[in-house]
């Protein structure tokens, strides 16, 4: 006998479970509950006061992309003004080298829309490379590039796969590379550290854009990744962050939410899936609370090794266990993640070159421009390590300077990423001794590109790394906020599994997504609206994609632009940029 019951029940209440609620809500015009371990929503959309009372700091989630949540601002178009609001500094992306005291910035796109900007930044260590720039962004902002994001993006791999509209969307774009005189072939089978060499040619830059793909969960060295730096380039011009912290977007969907009807069971763990090996009825609560669900169950925010733990191994089989089993996690994507609470914000030698670099988003600290650094910070998190200091490639940034509501006024609050061991490859007690070391090491490293960066600087840190992130249990044991590799037989059609990649199971009304799934390790709404379009065709459920000036892709590259606009309405920029 059940002791609640709903049409949709979701198991897990972070982000993917949230913007799935949302559309089962409004388009299949379900009862929803969801149900979560942990005391808080949100999952990866983590925001809290750590470092000391008063600074807050993104625990999870931090980069955001124009077009994360693109489906939701087209299909419930209050959810920014519920808080879903994003943002963009002054610089997107930038790097500071201490040898020279030299800094490379790229402007985003909110202050830099043509790029030109930025190009004459580049074009102090080489012209070519601006000219290079430039052509890239063309390709980028075109609309030929955004629609193939945006299917890779936001369908799921089977339409990609089988619907011939996804291959001519590719194949127009090769006139445009064409144009543009950037020939793809070279980077098909070199590593991003050999094809950045290809792109261009001074080390600054070289550096600058080959310092995002460990941050992006990929290894320098893959042979196979070599294709994304024309990606990879494009993407730092847009880099953003979320007004009042990332935890608001989870309070947007939470308000639109509880207006809507959805019901949240927090402090409470699924332990069980109930089912007749064809049909799911429920769940079990680890109380012995049973919950039917009349229509469908879905596992949102779960890893594929608790899935099949839940739901129970004889369902998917013993070959597709033994894959889900041997899902690899390397140490690409285990972050040493720290808090710093600060009288002031930090002020870098690097602002003679030139002032603006004070105000970046994604800024790397390198000590010089060889990159060899970065493959290096690889090796050695592969070898369960943290790079010596003087290989360090540590990311810097300081939300404050842009959202005062981050901090106390008249303070700061800064946070940095840097690679670290899993959570497995040491004790406790080590783990405990390495934070407090890198915490060290971090204030003297910093201070050597920003002499105000010392301890008398500091009010608290926040030393959060993965083994504190294992409090998540879908990144648990090894504290990956990837969950899994993003390895080529982990990737796209292939993540987790091949199996799982389209979002269902073995049960015909068991559904499951989460940040194992494509893209993985980022806190958008795709992984929500793949599965939903999925079961949208499998249960004839509203297809809001189908409805007239919703055409895909260009209604969610359309979304995505006026994204940019909105953040210069909303925010304007301060008058002396």
């Amino acid at each position: 006998m059940s002791d609640m019951t709903y049409d949709a029940v979701i198991c897990g209440g972070g982000n993917k479970a949230l913007m799935l609620a949302m559309y089962l809500t409004k388009y299949a015009g379900m009862s929803c509950g969801i149900f979560e371990r942990r005391h808080e929503i949100g999952g990866g959309l983590a925001t809290e006061e750590i470092a000391a009372p008063g600074f807050r700091g993104n625990t999870h989630a931090n980069i955001l992309q124009p077009w994360y949540y693109a489906p939701l601002y087209r299909d419930f178009p209050e959810f920014w003004e519920y808080g879903g609001q994003i943002d963009q500094y002054l610089c997107s992306d930038g790097t500071i080298f201490m040898d020279t005291e030299k800094c490379i910035t790229i402007y985003s796109q909110k202050h830099d829309p043509t790029q030109e900007r930025t190009a004459t930044q580049i074009a102090r260590f080489s012209q070519k490379d601006a000219d290079t720039w430039l052509k890239i962004y063309r390709i980028f902002i075109s609309d030929e590039f955004q629609r193939v994001l945006m299917d890779g993006l936001m369908s799921p791999h089977e339409w990609q796969q089988t619907r011939p509209e996804y291959m001519d969307r590719q194949i127009a774009m090769l006139p445009l590379l064409e144009k543009e005189g950037i020939d793809p072939t070279p980077f098909m089978t070199t590593s991003p550290l050999e094809a950045i060499k290809i792109l261009f040619e001074s080390p600054e830059m070289q550096y600058n854009i080959l310092r995002f793909f460990p941050s992006s969960v990929h290894n320098v060295r893959d042979v196979t990744k070599g294709m994304n730096v024309l990606g990879m380039a494009g993407i730092v011009t847009q880099l953003c962050f979320a007004r009042g912290g990332t935890h608001m977007i989870a309070h947007a969907c939470h308000q639109w939410l509880l207006q809507h009807g959805c019901d949240f069971h927090i402090n409470h763990t699924v332990t069980k899936v109930h089912h007749d090996g064809k049909k799911a009825s429920g769940i079990q609560l680890a109380d012995g609370t049973n919950i039917e669900a009349k229509k469908v169950v879905i596992t949102a925010g779960l890893s594929a090794w608790n899935l099949i733990e839940i739901v129970g191994r004889d369902v998917f089989g013993e070959e597709q266990c033994k894959r889900i089993d041997n899902l690899s996690t390397s140490n690409i994507g285990n972050l040493m993640w720290y808090s710093f609470a600060l009288h002031g914000a930090p002020e870098y030698n690097a602002q003679a070159f030139n002032p603006d670099i004070h105000e970046t988003f994604w800024l790397g600290l390198a000590p010089t421009a060889d990159v060899e650094h970065i493959a290096i910070e690889c090796d050695e998190a592969n070898k369960a390590m943290i790079s010596p200091m003087e290989h360090f490639n540590p990311v810097v940034w300081c939300h404050s300077l842009v959202d005062p509501s981050y901090a106390p006024p008249g303070k700061h609050v800064a946070q940095h990423e840097m690679q670290g061991p899993r959570a497995t490859d040491l004790s406790e007690d080590d783990y405990l001794k390495l934070k407090d070391k890198h915490a060290a090491d971090m204030i003297t490293y910093w201070e050597k590109f920003a002499p105000n960066m010392n301890w008398n600087n500091v009010i608290g840190i926040d030393t959060n790394s993965p083994f504190d992130v294992c409090r998540m249990k879908n990144l648990a044991p090894y504290g990956n906020f990837a969950g899994i590799d993003q390895t080529p037989e982990q990737s796209g059609a292939n993540r987790p599994t091949p199996e799982l990649a389209n979002h269902r199971t073995p049960i015909s009304n068991l559904y499951c997504t989460g940040g194992f799934w494509h893209v993985g390790g980022e806190a958008s709404a795709n992984q929500s609206y793949n599965c939903y379009k999925i079961m949208a065709t499998d249960m004839d459920l509203g297809k809001p994609w189908e409805e007239p000036g919703n055409e895909e892709p260009d209604s969610l590259v359309a979304e995505a632009r006026k994204v940019i606009d909105r953040m210069r309405e909303w925010f304007p920029a301060d008058p002396k940029y």
